[in-house]
């Protein structure tokens, strides 16, 4: 059993790769912003929504790993906590841990990911639009997103580092066999 824990700016491919796991390994996924927004749709506002989003999938984390399940944790995995969580939860019901980073270095195609995906309430439009719930004013959106780069938080070790400029295909193997250390 394995809590895979997907890491990367938005757009940067997680969910893709969280898909590819659920599919091919029978996982469950647990999408960060799927539970965000639903929680927005329910009132709460930006900051608390957060807070309240990761709770929800540090439990549902440990429901589907108390049934055996194999769990795919999806969120941009952006402080050290997260980290410190899943690997405290997948000690908790005997579960290997496993952390994937999915890295994009070309913007431009990162922007085109972006505008082209099916959009959540919780999804930036584009680079240099924040969310509708963040406001409206355009940012930086190349700073921006390389800060989030630089600054990601990963394991000590044993993690994958996906370089997710090249074709899917290419990549997706690499997946494969860094989850078959978890057997």
């Amino acid at each position: 059993m394995f809590l895979l824990q997907m890491s990367g700016v938005p757009g940067a491919g997680k969910s893709t790769v969280a898909g590819y796991v659920v599919k091919r390994y029978g996982a469950v996924a647990v999408d960060y912003d799927v539970i965000k927004s639903a929680v927005l749709d329910a009132g709460f506002d930006l900051g608390d929504s957060a807070k309240a989003a990761y709770e929800v999938m540090y439990a549902m984390a440990r429901h589907l790993l108390a049934q055996g399940r194999d769990v795919v944790m999806d969120s941009p995995c952006a402080w050290q906590r997260i980290i410190d969580e899943g690997t405290a939860i997948a000690a908790e019901y005997g579960a290997t841990y496993r952390y994937v980073e999915c890295r994009v270095h070309d913007l431009k195609q990162l922007n085109e990911r972006l505008e082209r995906r099916p959009r959540l309430r919780t999804h930036r439009p584009s680079l240099n639009q924040p969310p509708a719930d963040a406001g409206s004013e355009p940012v930086d959106g190349e700073a921006l997103f390389r800060q989030w780069i630089d600054q990601v938080h990963r394991p000590a070790d044993n993690y994958l580092q996906l370089d997710m400029d090249r074709p899917l295909a290419d990549v997706l193997p690499e997946v494969d066999d860094y989850l078959k250390q978890a057997g």
